[in-house]
């Protein structure tokens, strides 16, 4: 088996999927982001410091939010994420794919799992890190996910086992027996839990003892200000583009991770900013052809629509990792007790 990144193929699938989305379709994925992304919670260092809970994303796994995935996904494969996450920067001379599958091989590593081993992808989209993972550990993989569309593309997947990758939602009891896996990784979909406390004790619970869990995802930083209007803004655009849910100091996930019986073996941060900028300036391209072409009448006017409403604010990620409001590549690794 041999992993494959994102082709042109793949491109031209995802924009033939993106021509054939309804006017109906396209209307709801236009409204999910005042559905998804409006007063989304946030928790900070200084609500952390006073003792304040963590606020779950109360939306949870919407039927907004498999609208917005259906269509997104074709929209970032377009580009060069078709595996739905923006990669910490491992080589900046390297592409965007080209991190995405040095930073796997980091996480298997993490995971430490080996041939015989079972593992649990969640929120595994279309499949295509578990297909890395699998070829990388020679584990047998499982994933759920939201999205059914995506999850019809991991059973066309000839490099994946069909039957061990299913629509679910890590909001509700997992659907394992107990100490079914030998270590469960979730890169950038645990944004969207309404209850952090609760998913983690789910992983502990399906997880073997000593099993490994790695998680990657959006932390706030200890800069990040909440009465600071320039702050909120630069982290709203940044939510509308990078399409996270719940913002949570990393302290809550720490908390959350070892309150469900884990030991935190590392929890860090990492930029991607140099890979945002890779990406943002393939999109001005984008933006700049699908916008001539529909002044043309070659292409309907909703792809360069959707494409802009993507895109949009795309820099004001930048400026809010190079002032350390957050990170999307907070990466924690930990361990059950064996």
């Amino acid at each position: 088996m041999q992993h494959r990144p994102t082709t042109i193929l793949d491109r031209l699938r995802a924009l033939r999927g993106l021509l054939k989305i309804s006017d109906d379709e396209f209307n709801s994925f236009m409204g999910t982001y005042a559905a998804l992304f409006t007063d989304s919670p946030e928790s900070t260092r200084a609500d952390y410091d006073n003792g304040l809970p963590a606020q779950g994303y109360k939306q949870g796994s919407s039927t907004e939010l498999e609208q917005y995935y259906k269509i997104i996904h074709l929209l970032c494969t377009l580009g060069s994420v078709e595996k739905m996450y923006m990669p910490p920067v491992m080589d900046e001379r390297q592409s965007v794919l080209k991190n995405q599958i040095l930073f796997e091989r980091l996480v298997a590593t993490d995971l430490d799992a080996g041939k015989g081993d079972k593992v649990l992808d969640l929120g595994c989209g279309c499949g295509a890190i578990a297909e890395h993972i699998a070829e990388l550990t020679g584990s047998t993989l499982y994933g759920i996910n939201i999205d059914k569309s995506q999850i019809d593309k991991a059973w066309e997947n000839p490099n994946l086992v069909k039957p061990n990758f299913t629509v679910g939602d890590f909001n509700e009891p997992l659907e394992f027996d107990d100490d079914t896996f030998d270590a469960v990784y979730a890169i950038q979909p645990l944004t969207y839990v309404t209850d952090l406390d609760f998913t983690c004790r789910e992983v502990s619970r399906v997880m073997k003892p000593g099993g490994r869990f790695v998680i990657d995802d959006v932390a706030a930083l200890d800069c990040y200000d909440r009465e600071n209007e320039h702050h909120r803004t630069l982290i709203q655009h940044t939510r509308e583009l990078t399409a996270f849910g719940g913002f949570w100091h990393y302290k809550y996930w720490e908390d959350a991770i070892t309150n469900a019986g884990f030991e935190i073996l590392s929890s860090e941060g990492r930029s991607a900013v140099a890979m945002i900028k890779k990406e943002i300036a393939l999109y001005d391209k984008y933006e700049a052809v699908f916008s001539f072409l529909t002044r043309a009448r070659v292409m309907p006017r909703k792809i360069s629509a959707m494409i802009s409403r993507m895109h949009d604010n795309s820099r004001s990620y930048i400026q809010a990792e190079e002032e350390e409001l957050l990170t999307l590549n907070w990466n924690y690794v930990a361990q059950m007790p064996a």
